[in-house]
């Protein structure tokens, strides 16, 4: 059978850093039909270039897009770009090497203002805290000057010195960005100082700026008094005769070539908002600036927790559940947790929560049973089929299957959410509409022809193409005839059928669906709290588990039976079949389901989130006498041969319990700077597979520590003990581990 797909593909291999570069198909197998020549269909992965020679995914992939912009980290590496209707090949002209050069110019692309919920801004309130924030190039652990400064031009009141606000240092990292963090409080402050006491609004600018050579002077860094103001470069030569006219402010030369030499003056040179001659580091080589303005009335915007939305409500602020808030069309069959699913899972796709409801309804029946399997193997909530698994497969590297005898039917509703949106992605920014929405689970080649009424989409007359050996070839022509006796729920026509099926009829069936899902939408709430701030649930005593019924992990990395190595120890092995050292206990805990608890009163040392490890919370005890004696109750006895006690704690230690792998964290940055205050069953977060060494695994667990010193990393068994010491284990042999580990559990940030 001759090759169906893309044969060569074409771009620049040597783009520059920061420039958006376009990729495009320059032909096509001859077996390619040309209804499957679609540009749009086309999946544009990117490689990396290893150490060992071998090119292995970044997981970039685009579908229908074949543009590309490196950041400043990729000019160290080299890169495949391969575009692929069915299967990637590897090698030949359907793939080219990428190296993206340096850029030659190091510049300030242009510089943004934030809200603190990241959103972009131009009018903020006198309590907001603004982030300023810079795009570069070539610019990668350089400082630049984040300067903040008012123009206030008009009206009464203004004064020409109250110029300066604050000013920052910010460095530019590895994806080419620096920030800088305001609060506008201080420019309000400043006014008011100079006897401006009912200012109806103030424009101001952040300048950023990047001196080449610069010498960075700490003690300039921050203006800690809002009175400050650096004053005007004056002459001071004793020669120099007294004029009425003030010098004009001397200006920090701008290197020659730079983009600064090729810009005009900023607002910030124009208003002579210079710094000292003694903060001159050097020849400015660009610099970038935005506006904004600061409003009285300005309402100041609010970070949004997780799953959370924040309004304001006769003056104060009322966080509720995101889930509540969306009037979810037939929201009443689905739990809380799934609501908010569902609504994430919309916003990624770009497409109305509605639909994606309607579309299940249609699917199920009404039911939402996430088990249904349909006579032809269609599977779940969306009916996902044997070929549709194996395509999720190849592009999620997951082990997903269809049918009675497949994994999809035995996964909650929750579980299988995440394959209807790895099936769906491929057509994103398609799905506009209702019926291209449905279109997409229906007949995924016709997606996008929802406004086409009249094409047909089934059609019982087509003539069918056949091989040498006279057997029926598979292509869209077969799944067309086969398809339309199959549905006769889109037999809108009556007695006037013709075999065929139009969108016009795909889309009534749906509509209905989607009109039945409002009378169907959630009225009584009973909202999960994962999003809120830590909470404490009950449990007898001082000590709590770090998770619900807890128990060793049974299977391992693999998915083999080996509850040995999620034990403390030397309990695993290397290639070579050495002993392994395992520096934790794993408990079996189901990702973004099960919650991670606080053992014992404490307080919270690091939260943090490392690429090997992922999510990360440690918490330092507070009464060690309350672990000892959590530990006489359990009377913990080693289960297997390489497992290991660990050492002895004493009253006198420092105990640190050391949560990893998990999906996400209750907890924050500031609570570890501020050691904040935990009790026993104080939710830490959810459980989860995050971090290289726990994602794709078939073993989803949170990886335990207990040691004695907050960052055991390469300490050994000098500084920990088993956690198991401490915790009463249930038996972990139960279906529901042998469930979870016919699946491959993927983390996604």
């Amino acid at each position: 059978m001759s090759k169906k797909g893309v044969s060569k593909i074409s771009g620049n291999l040597s783009p520059k850093v920061g420039e958006k570069t376009l990729y495009t198909i320059t032909d096509w197998y001859p077996g390619t039909p040309e209804q499957e020549q679609n540009p749009a269909m086309v999946t544009w992965e990117l490689f990396k270039k290893r150490s060992d020679g071998s090119f292995t995914t970044t997981n970039i992939k685009k579908v229908g897009d074949g543009s590309f912009t490196f950041g400043e980290v990729a000019a160290k590496n080299k890169y495949r770009l391969e575009a692929y209707l069915h299967e990637p090949e590897g090698k030949g002209t359907t793939v080219i090497d990428i190296t993206p050069q340096p850029a030659e110019v190091p510049k300030i692309n242009k510089v943004e203002l934030l809200y603190v919920d990241e959103s972009k801004g131009s009018v903020f309130s006198y309590k907001d805290k603004l982030l300023a924030k810079a795009q570069c190039v070539n610019l990668t652990n350089e400082k630049l000057i984040f300067t903040l400064w008012e123009d206030d031009e008009k009206g009464d009141g203004h004064h020409a010195k109250n110029l300066f606000v604050d000013k920052k240092e910010g460095t530019v990292d590895k994806t080419g960005t620096a920030t800088a963090e305001f609060m506008l409080t201080k420019a309000l402050m400043q006014k008011a100082s100079q006897g401006e006491r009912d200012p109806k609004e103030l424009e101001f600018y952040v300048t950023v700026e990047y001196y080449q050579n610069k010498k960075h002077a700490t003690n300039n860094v921050e203006a800690k008094n809002p009175d400050y103001k650096p004053p005007v470069q004056q002459p001071k030569s004793p020669t120099t005769p007294k004029s009425s006219t003030p010098a004009a402010p001397k200006t920090p030369p701008k290197a020659v070539g730079s983009p600064a030499a090729q810009k005009p003056q900023s607002k910030k040179e124009e208003k002579g908002i210079m710094e000292q001659a003694s903060e001159w580091f050097g020849q400015l080589w660009d610099w970038g600036e935005s506006k904004g303005t600061v409003k009285p009335g300005q309402k100041p915007a609010a970070k949004k927790p997780e799953g959370k939305t924040t309004s304001v409500v006769n003056g104060e602020s009322k966080t509720t559940c995101i889930c509540k808030e969306t009037k979810l069309y037939w929201g009443k069959h689905f739990t809380c947790q799934e609501r908010k699913k569902i609504i994430e899972i919309s916003n990624r796709l770009g497409c109305k929560p509605d639909y994606l409801t309607s579309a299940m309804a249609l699917e199920t029946g009404g039911t939402f049973n996430p088990a249904v399997v349909n006579s032809l193997g269609y599977t779940g909530l969306i009916q996902i089929g044997t070929t549709a698994a194996a395509d999720i497969n190849r592009r999620k590297g997951t082990n997903v299957t269809a049918g009675k005898n497949g994994n999809l039917k035995n996964m909650t509703k929750l579980e299988q959410l995440t394959y209807v949106e790895y099936y769906l992605e491929p057509f994103k920014g398609k799905l506009n509409t209702l019926a291209d929405f449905y279109l997409a689970i229906l007949m995924p080649v016709d997606c996008g022809k929802g406004d086409q009424k009249n094409h047909v989409v089934f059609d019982k007359n087509l003539e069918l193409d056949y091989n040498k050996k006279g057997e029926v070839i598979k292509n869209t022509k077969w799944v067309r005839q086969r398809a339309y006796e199959q549905n006769p729920a889109f037999f809108k026509e009556g007695k006037n059928e013709n075999g065929r099926t139009y969108v016009w009829e795909i889309a009534a069936e749906i509509q209905k669906w989607y009109d039945k899902g409002e009378a169907n939408a959630e009225s009584a709430f009973s909202c999960q709290k994962s999003a809120e701030p830590a909470k404490v649930e009950k449990q007898t005593g001082k000590w709590h588990d770090p998770v619900d019924n807890p128990r060793l992990t049974k299977y391992n990395y693999g998915g083999n039976v080996k509850p040995a190595s999620g034990t403390y120890g030397w309990c695993r092995r290397n290639s070579d079949g050495t002993k392994k050292y395992h520096s934790g206990f794993d408990f079996f805990a189901i990702p973004g389901k099960d919650k991670v608890y606080a053992t014992l009163k404490g307080n919270i040392h690091q939260v943090k989130y490392s690429a090997t490890a992922g999510w990360i919370v440690r918490v330092k005890i507070q009464n060690v006498k309350d672990l000892l004696a959590q530990e006489k109750k359990v009377g913990y006895k080693t289960q297997f041969t390489d497992e290991l006690k660990g050492i002895n704690i004493k009253e006198t230690d420092e105990v640190y319990f050391i949560y990893m792998h998990l999906q996400s964290v209750s907890v924050t940055e500031a609570d570890a700077k501020a050691k904040k205050e935990v009790d026993a069953g104080t939710v830490l977060g959810y459980a989860g597979v995050s971090g290289s060494i726990a994602s794709g695994g078939r073993a989803p667990h949170l990886h335990l520590e207990v040691a004695t010193v907050l960052d055991a990393y390469g300490k050994g068994e000098s500084v920990r003990t088993n956690p198991a010491r401490f915790v009463k284990l249930n038996s972990y042999d139960t279906k529901d581990q042998d469930d979870t580990a016919k699946t491959k559990h993927i983390h996604k940030k």
